[in-house]
């Protein structure tokens, strides 16, 4: 599997994708529903790495045929069809468009890729099954969304029926953080488990979207002191984490900023 930086919240030098039991699963998954021309629905909450893993895992399964989107919320059917066709690299005059976009697709057995699901109005998600339904062969597609993309797709029957797998990303387990935030960055190649389970405790709570704020923060203290990278202590800790929103900070007493 590709683990190199691309894609990393805040673009985070060194970082690296660790084959945590989500994205091992992943990874089978959507070899599974490309295999199968079928549809799948990557939920769970802000920050947990869905988009990052699908990105990653698709550079290894489909290079040459995924077709990443992300639209912004409530965008009008019409935008959508204009940003596919011009993916496709197909003329978007609204005379024979679907037709023409039907064509492109059918000419490769494509990955459509929707990220922020939970956006997409119902006439978006109409156009997408009718899609599925129609374009031989068939596009894999793959809705990625927030935690309330299950209930959003839910609510829509026909194409609800017509998803083979709902995966949802959790935050990592105390034991996860302990065996792979070494792996994720050299930050954290040297620091013990009692230290990276404060911090997860204190900040991160298995969310890698918390964890890449706090590494980029350590990694610039470390930087402007002259330090190695993995020179991680606690008062370095102290101050990256000092550059957090107190609310959403859960620290003890001894360790109140």
């Amino acid at each position: 599997m590709n683990t190199s930086s691309d894609g990393h919240y805040l673009d985070l030098p060194n970082a690296r994708l660790v084959p945590t039991r989500t994205v091992l699963r992943t990874q089978k998954q959507l070899q599974s529903a490309i295999k199968f021309q079928a549809m799948l629905c990557i939920h769970g909450g802000v920050g947990l790495g869905k988009t990052l893993t699908v990105r990653t895992c698709l550079r290894d399964l489909a290079p040459d045929t995924t077709l990443f989107f992300q639209f912004h919320r409530h965008c009008r059917l019409t935008e959508i069809k204009k940003s596919v066709a011009a993916t496709l690299d197909i003329p978007n005059s609204t005379c024979g468009l679907n037709t023409r976009i039907s064509d492109a697709l059918a000419e490769r057995p494509y990955v459509l890729v929707l990220d922020e699901t939970q956006g997409l109005t119902t006439d978006a998600l109409e156009w997408v099954r009718n899609l599925w339904d129609t374009v031989r062969p068939r596009p894999t597609v793959v809705f990625v969304g927030a935690e309330d993309t299950r209930r959003h797709l839910r609510r829509r029957p026909a194409l609800a029926s017509r998803i083979t797998q709902w995966p949802r990303f959790k935050p990592l387990h105390p034991a996860e953080v302990v065996e792979h935030m070494p792996h994720y960055h050299p930050v954290w190649s040297k620091t013990n488990d009692e230290d990276l389970l404060w911090l997860d405790d204190a900040a991160c709570r298995g969310n890698f979207r918390d964890w890449a704020k706090l590494t980029s923060a350590i990694q610039e203290l470390l930087t402007e002191q002259g330090q190695p990278l993995d020179g991680f202590t606690r008062d370095i800790a102290r101050e990256a984490l000092d550059t957090f929103d107190p609310s959403d900070l859960h620290l003890s007493a001894d360790d109140e900023l």
